[in-house]
C-alpha cells in the first residue's frame, strides 16, 4: 500500500506552517528588545532586523541539514552495499525534495548581508584595503580575507550546493528508472556515483560549515568543527527519518519494516548520539586546556552569556538517548522512539541557534516568539513538501538487486 497525501496531513502542516508564520509576525511586532550591543559607529540599531535574519538562516540551515544527512546516508548505503535500509529508501529519497528550497533561502540570506541587508558576517562588511597601523584593520580578517574574498567564497558554497543538489535529483530519478528496468545496471551506476559523491561531501560538508556556521565568528577556528557539525548533521536527518517511519507504521504502511528495521533505526540515533556527544567533548576540551586566546572566544561568548541553554544542550542530547535507548528492546519501541527523537530533534535544533545566535547577536539572543515561530514555520513548510513528494511515488522501491534481502532482516 502507498503512502496518500491526505487533506487531514495537509490541514496540519500547513496549520503548524501558519501558526508558527503568526507567532514568528507577532514576535517581530512586539519585539521591546533595545538590542543596546548592536549599535553601529554611526548609531544605527540593528538588532530588531538582526533577530529576524538570524533566526531565518538558523531554521535555514538546520532543515538544509536533514536533507544533506540523508543525501549522504543514501549514498553511504550505495557504496556499502548495505540491503537492511531498502525498504526505508523512498523516505529517505523524499526528504531530499527539500533541500533546493532550503538552499535558496540560505543562499539569499547571504547575498542580502553582502549587500549590507545585515550583519550576521561581520566579514562581509570589512575594508580588504586597510593595512596594518590603519584605523579599523583586523589582523584574523586581513590573514582570512583569500578564503571570504567574494570571488572565493561564492563560487566555491554554489559549488558544493549545486553538487549536492544535483545528485540529489540523480538519486531520485535512477530510483524510479530502477523500478522499471531492473537488473543491476543502475545499482552499479549508483555504486560508482556514490563513490565520487563522498569524497564531495567529504570535504563539501567540512567547508561549507566554515562558511555558512563557522564564519559568523570569524575571529574563531576549531579544526573539529566540521566534524562536529557533521555529527549533529547526520543525527539530525536520522531522527527525522524515523519519525517518519514511525508516522507511517502508525498508519498500517510499511508493513515489510520489522523490528529489526526499526531497532536498527533507533541504534542510529543512539550510536550517532554518542559521536557528537564524543565530538562536543573533543573539541571543548582541547581547547578550555590549550587555553589559547583565538580559540577561547567562542565558548566564552556562550557559556558566560548564554551557561544554561548551552550546558543543557550538551546534557540533554547525549543523557536522554543514554538512558531511554539502552535496553536494546526500548529501540523497537516506537512510542519511546517518538518521544525521544522529538526531544534530541529540538535540542539539536538549539545547537544550530547557539551555534549562530551568539557570535551575530552577541548578548542579545534569546529564545522567543521569533525563534520558535520560524521553527514552527519551517518545520510545517518542509514536512509539507516531504509529505507531498512521499505521495508522487510507490513508497517501496520494486527491482532493487537487495530488496528481498532487505525485507528479511531479523534482529536476535
Amino acid at each position: 500500500m502507498d503512502y496518500v497525501f491526505s487533506k487531514k496531513s495537509k490541514k496540519i502542516t500547513t496549520r503548524v506552517a501558519l501558526a508558527g508564520l503568526l507567532i514568528f509576525i507577532l514576535g517581530v511586532i512586539f519585539d521591546g528588545n533595545e538590542y543596546s550591543s548592536l549599535v553601529t559607529d554611526d548609531g544605527h540599531n540593528y538588532g530588531a532586523s538582526q533577530r529576524i535574519w538570524v533566526a531565518l538562516l538558523t531554521n535555514g540551515i538546520f532543515f538544509f541539514f536533514i536533507s544533506l544527512a540523508v543525501l549522504f546516508f543514501i549514498a553511504l548505503q550505495y557504496a556499502a552495499e548495505v540491503s537492511w535500509s531498502i525498504v526505508f529508501k523512498r523516505i529517505y529519497e523524499a526528504m531530499l525534495s527539500g533541500l533546493p528550497l532550503m538552499v535558496g533561502i540560505i543562499l539569499l540570506i547571504i547575498v542580502i548581508g553582502q549587500f549590507d541587508g545585515h550583519h550576521i558576517y561581520h566579514w562581509q562588511h570589512y575594508d580588504v584595503s586597510l593595512t596594518e597601523g590603519m584605523d579599523g584593520y583586523d589582523h584574523l580578517l586581513h590573514h582570512k580575507a583569500f578564503f571570504f574574498h567574494p570571488l572565493f567564497y561564492y563560487p566555491v558554497l554554489l559549488f558544493f550546493m549545486g553538487s549536492f543538489i544535483w545528485f540529489a535529483r540523480y538519486y531520485r530519478k535512477q530510483s524510479l528508472l530502477e523500478d522499471q528496468e531492473g537488473g543491476t545496471r543502475i545499482h552499479f551506476k549508483n555504486f560508482a556515483k556514490s563513490a565520487l559523491f563522498l569524497v564531495i561531501f567529504g570535504y563539501g560538508s567540512s567547508v561549507i560549515s566554515w562558511q555558512l556556521i563557522m564564519s559568523v565568528d570569524a575571529h574563531w577556528f576549531s579544526t573539529l568543527f566540521g566534524w562536529y557539525v557533521f555529527s549533529g548533521m547526520w543525527l539530525e536527518g536520522m531522527v527525522y527519518a524515523l519519525m517518519l517511519i514511525i508516522y507511517l507504521k502508525g498508519k498500517g504502511l510499511l508493513k515489510e519494516a520489522k523490528g529489526g528495521h526499526i531497532h536498527d533505526m533507533g541504534k542510529w540515533v543512539f550510536a550517532l548520539s554518542f559521536l557528537w556527544t564524543y565530538m562536543f567533548f573533543s573539541q571543548f576540551m582541547l581547547i578550555w586546556y590549550a587555553d589559547v586566546p583565538e580559540e577561547i572566544t567562542y565558548f566564552q561568548a556562550r557559556i558566560n552569556d548564554y551557561t544554561v541553554i548551552y550546558w543543557i544542550i550538551f546534557f540533554v542530547n547525549f543523557a536522554v538517548p543514554m538512558l531511554f535507548l539502552m535496553d536494546s528492546d526500548a529501540k523497537k519501541n516506537r512510542g519511546l522512539l517518538a518521544m525521544v527523537g522529538c526531544i534530541v530533534f529540538f535540542f539539536h535544533w538549539l545547537d544550530i541557534f547557539i551555534m549562530i545566535s551568539p557570535g551575530a547577536m552577541k548578548t542579545e539572543a534569546g529564545l522567543g516568539f521569533v525563534e520558535i515561530g520560524s521553527f514552527l514555520l519551517f518545520l510545517g513548510v518542509f514536512t509539507f513538501i516531504v509529505l507531498r513528494s512521499l505521495a508522487t511515488r510507490p513508497l517501496l522501491v520494486k527491482n532493487h538487486p537487495y530488496l528481498e534481502e532487505g525485507k528479511h532482516i531479523h534482529h536476535h
